[in-house]
């Protein structure tokens, strides 16, 4: 039986670039309990054994399979966690155990670009760095370089062709006959990579005892001081009030039109362009984990929450602004068109600027709380694979990396609704409110001389035709 319209599963578009091959453009990718398809391509989630997010793309690695995708930050967010869903835990958690007496730096996906001796390393790999190397995987293929290296920097991309990668930071690593660059990094993840890879490691513990549990399935869960964050009901007000007291209300467009309208619309501004931080505030601090205030925080959600509230704050402002001018045009017959006109003088683009240049400025604000955030996360799952006398020390250090990271967020994010409201506020008394006073002020639409003539020829034919009928009756 064929799947009705409403059950049928998302299709995506995205730029995607299997291992060893060339970008195709815009392919419709479909994910399925079966399998992600594409093209003529399937590959079974089962055979999925890691899924990693980078800046503007996914990386899946499969049992035979190694694809990259690019695209929206929300489509491919979206795509991971169904990939993620169906994808292979055990599979996952057997390639990380061999690693798991070490203290894992960062986990990766990557495109590498060198060789090692005569022979080409090229192509995309799941790329491991612990406290005493990095370890590559991809499909059947394995590569492991220890620390120390001969040669560790960052350097960037700008000299490559590929338009997905311009620009990107790089990290550049040799040993021996081996030389290769890393790509889609995070500028934080190289920072922790180049701290290391340098170093030589400490001797490996001799006890060589087999452990049969992770630290995962003997320990709790960790917990955490949240950040302590700026937003809630008081700064809510705060920033309300500031925004009112940016407007010059008139009282002569109406008795209605006063403080506690604009108190009123404010308020409802406010709790729009908040509420995504607000939600997920409670949510964090509801968490009975790290990794579920991590979940809660997710930073890339946020982004498209706060997109989207953001609009939601142009939208609102242009249908109260909408709502006015039209009680103005019906309480003094006014003609549509000087209604239309005054919308236009308040510049509807404008106001649509004036919110999306805030959301716009907080980019790097969200990009490096979801970096800080996919470094947690790595840090969490390799504490569960973990022996479980395994230290914590990494990832208690990168709890405060990311908790410092949502606390910038955090501010970032209130600063800007600020920034958004108190503009909103100046455009009420540039623009908006000497508009509606403008059209006020406009007297009510008359008859055209034609049309005043009209009226009074039929209203004298009727007046006529009336002494007619009663002249009849008195003769």
């Amino acid at each position: 039986m064929n799947q009705s319209p409403q059950r049928d599963p998302k299709a995506y578009r995205f730029d995607v670039r299997p291992a060893g091959e060339h970008v195709r453009p815009q392919v419709s990718v479909v994910c399925t309990p079966a399998g992600i398809h594409f093209e003529d391509r399937q590959i079974p989630l089962p055979s999925v054994f890691w899924v990693s997010r980078r800046a503007g793309l996914v990386l899946v690695f499969a049992r035979r399979h190694t694809v990259a995708f690019f695209g929206e930050s929300g489509d491919l967010e979206d795509f991971a966690r169904s990939v993620e869903r169906g994808s292979d835990v055990a599979g996952r958690r057997s390639l990380l155990r061999p690693l798991a007496a070490d203290v894992v730096v960062c986990t990766a996906g990557t495109e590498i670009a060198g060789t090692i001796g005569e022979t080409p390393l090229d192509g995309l790999y799941l790329a491991v760095f612990t406290r005493r190397g990095l370890h590559l995987f991809a499909e059947d293929h394995e590569y492991t370089l220890r620390w120390p290296t001969d040669h560790a920097a960052e350097t960037t991309d700008d000299a490559h062709g590929d338009a997905h990668g311009d620009g990107r930071p790089v990290l550049e690593l040799g040993k021996g006959d081996a030389s290769f660059g890393i790509r889609y990094l995070f500028p934080e993840e190289i920072r922790a990579v180049l701290q290391v890879a340098s170093t030589v490691p400490a001797p490996p513990d001799t006890d060589e005892a087999l452990e049969m549990f992770g630290k995962g399935e003997v320990a709790r869960p960790l917990r955490a001081p949240l950040p302590d964050f700026s937003v809630g009901a008081d700064t809510l007000q705060r920033v309300c009030e500031a925004a009112v007291d940016r407007v010059r209300i008139d009282p002569s467009i109406g008795e209605s039109f006063d403080r506690r309208y604009f108190d009123r619309h404010f308020r409802t501004l406010g709790e729009i362009a908040l509420g995504p931080l607000m939600l997920r505030r409670s949510a964090a601090l509801e968490a009975d984990s790290v990794a579920g205030a991590v979940q809660a925080m997710d930073a890339e959600q946020m982004r498209q929450d706060a997109i989207a509230a953001f609009r939601g704050v142009t939208e609102e402002l242009v249908r109260v602004y909408t709502a006015e001018v039209q009680a103005v045009v019906r309480t003094k017959r006014l003609d549509r068109d000087k209604g239309e006109k005054a919308l236009a003088a308040a510049g509807e683009p404008a106001l649509r600027e004036t919110t999306s240049k805030y959301i716009g400025a907080l980019n790097p604000a969200f990009d490096a709380a979801l970096a800080r955030q996919q470094l947690l996360l790595q840090q969490l799952h390799a504490r569960d694979l973990a022996p479980p006398e395994a230290e914590e020390a990494s990832v208690e250090e990168a709890i405060r990396a990311w908790t410092n990271e949502v606390t910038k967020l955090d501010r970032a994010y209130v600063s800007a609704a600020a920034a958004a409201l108190l503009e909103i506020g100046a455009l009420w008394s540039d623009r908006m409110i000497p508009g509606l006073r403008a059209l006020a002020a406009l007297r009510a639409r008359r008859l055209s001389k034609r049309g005043r003539w009209a009226i009074l020829a039929i209203v004298t034919f009727f007046v006529a035709a009336a002494l007619a009928w009663l002249a009849r009756d008195l003769i």
